[in-house]
C-alpha cells in the first residue's frame, strides 16, 4: 500500500514524487515509456520555474541561457525586451524530465517505467491501479500527472474530454544548424523570438538551442483553421526574413489546455496536476512552472490527507484547490481574460511593452504576477474602450 501513486514522469509527476518523498511518504511513479523519452515542447524554462528546483541543473541539460525576448507584430515590426541577467533556459525535454525524475529517485521515490495504468478503481479505503502488464498497485491517493492526453481524469470520473475553446493545439519541429551553415546567423541564442501573426489566441516561436532551433506555432483549437498551412507559411516567412532556407522534419502536434477556466481537477482520493489539470498560462503558453508548482502543492495536500486520514473531495477542496487558487489560479484567470483582450488590441500590447518592458520580465522571473498589474490592465481596457468610442 503506497501513500501516493503518481501517473506520469513529466515535471509535474516528478516534482510531486520528489516532494512526497521529502515528506517521508511512500510514493511510486508509473511512466508508460522508458526514460529518457522524447517530448514535444519548445523547451523554454523560465527563471521562476528554475527557482523551484533546489539542485544545480547539469550543463548537459541546458541548451542555452536566454536574457530576453524579441516580439514581432503582424507587420513584423519588432521590439526587444532584454534583461542584464539570464531569465531562463532552453532545453530538450527528454534530458530535463530525466533530470527531474532522478531528483525524485534520489529522494526515495519508487519508479516503474515502460508500463501504464489502464484501469482505476476508487474504493472506500484505497485506490487500485491496474497496470498494462496485469499488476495491481494499491495506494491511498492517486495523482494524475499524465498530461493533456492522460487517461487518469477520465478513469477517475473527473473529466471526459476537453472543450475545443479551452485547449490549444501546437505544431513544433526543429531545424538543425551546423557550424558552417548560414543558418548560424539567423538567431541570437540569448533571445527567444515570438511572432504575433494570424494565429487565433496564440503566436509562433523560434527558440535557440545549441545545435538547432525549436520552431512552432500554437493557437486555440476552436478557431485555428488549417494549422499545418499556418506552420508552413511561418517557415516560409522565416526563410525569407532570415535569408536562409529552413528545413524541418518530423513535425509534432500536441494539445495544451489553457488555464483560467473553471473546471474540476480532483475528486475522492484523486488529484490532477500540471497539463492534466489544465494548468497552462493562456497568454504566454508557459506550462512547466505550473506543472512543477501544482506538483508541490499536491504533494503537500497528500501529506495532510495521510496524516488526517481524510481522502474525500471536500478535504481536497480545502487543502488542494484553495492552495492552487491562492498561489496561481487567480493569475491564470487574469491571463485568460487578458489573452482575449490583447489579441484584439496587439498595438496596445506592443506600446505598453515598449514603455514598460518590466511587465514581461517581472512575470517571467516570478518577481511579480498578473495580479500585481491588475490596475494597469483595467487602465489598458479603459483606454481601448475610449479609443473605440472616439473612432
Amino acid at each position: 500500500m503506497y501513500d501516493v501513486i503518481v501517473v506520469g514522469a513529466g515535471p509535474s509527476g516528478s516534482m510531486t514524487a520528489l516532494t512526497c518523498a521529502d515528506l517521508k511518504m511512500d510514493v511510486v511513479v508509473v511512466e508508460k515509456e522508458k526514460m529518457p523519452r522524447l517530448k514535444t515542447c519548445g523547451g523554454s524554462v523560465s527563471l521562476k520555474a528554475l527557482k523551484l528546483i533546489r539542485s544545480k541543473i547539469p550543463n548537459e541539460v541546458v541548451e542555452s541561457y536566454y536574457k530576453g525576448f524579441r516580439l514581432f507584430s503582424p507587420n513584423l515590426n519588432s521590439i526587444d525586451i532584454i534583461s542584464d541577467q539570464p531569465i531562463g533556459i532552453t532545453t530538450h525535454r527528454d534530458r530535463f524530465d530525466s533530470f527531474l525524475l532522478q531528483q525524485a529517485i534520489d529522494s526515495g521515490s519508487n519508479v516503474i517505467e515502460s508500463n501504464e495504468v489502464v484501469d482505476v478503481k476508487i474504493l472506500k479505503n484505497k485506490v487500485e491501479c491496474k497496470l498494462k502488464d496485469g499488476a495491481v498497485l494499491e495506494g491511498k491517493i492517486l495523482i494524475g500527472a499524465d498530461g493533456a492526453y492522460g487517461k487518469t481524469a477520465k478513469m477517475a470520473g473527473i473529466r471526459e474530454r476537453w472543450r475545443k475553446d479551452e485547449i490549444g493545439v501546437c505544431l513544433e519541429s526543429s531545424c538543425q544548424l551546423n557550424k558552417s551553415s548560414k543558418a548560424q546567423n539567423i538567431i541570437n541564442r540569448a533571445i527567444l523570438e515570438l511572432y504575433f501573426l494570424n494565429i487565433p489566441l496564440g503566436y509562433a516561436w523560434l527558440f535557440p538551442k545549441k545545435k538547432d532551433v525549436s520552431i512552432g506555432i500554437g493557437g486555440c483549437l476552436a478557431y485555428l483553421k488549417k494549422p499545418r498551412d499556418l506552420f508552413t507559411d511561418f517557415l516560409l516567412m522565416i526563410s525569407k526574413t532570415k535569408k536562409v532556407k529552413i528545413k524541418v522534419s518530423n513535425i509534432s502536434t500536441h494539445l495544451a489546455p489553457a488555464g483560467g477556466f473553471k473546471r474540476d481537477y480532483f475528486t475522492d482520493r484523486v488529484l490532477l496536476v500540471g497539463d492534466a489539470a489544465g494548468f497552462i498560462d493562456p497568454l504566454s503558453g508557459e506550462g512547466i512552472y505550473y506543472a512543477m508548482k501544482s506538483g508541490i502543492i499536491a504533494a503537500e495536500a497528500c501529506n495532510k490527507a495521510v496524516k488526517a486520514d481524510e481522502f474525500e473531495r471536500s478535504f481536497f477542496e480545502k487543502c488542494y484547490r484553495k492552495s492552487c487558487e491562492t498561489q496561481f489560479e487567480k493569475d491564470l484567470r487574469i491571463a485568460l481574460n487578458l489573452t482575449n483582450f490583447l489579441h484584439t488590441h496587439l498595438s496596445l500590447l506592443f506600446d505598453q511593452l515598449r514603455k514598460n518592458p518590466e511587465y514581461l520580465l517581472d512575470t517571467v522571473t516570478g518577481n511579480k504576477t498578473y495580479r500585481n498589474y491588475r490596475r494597469k490592465i483595467l487602465f489598458l481596457k479603459l483606454a481601448a474602450y475610449l479609443k473605440r468610442e472616439k473612432g
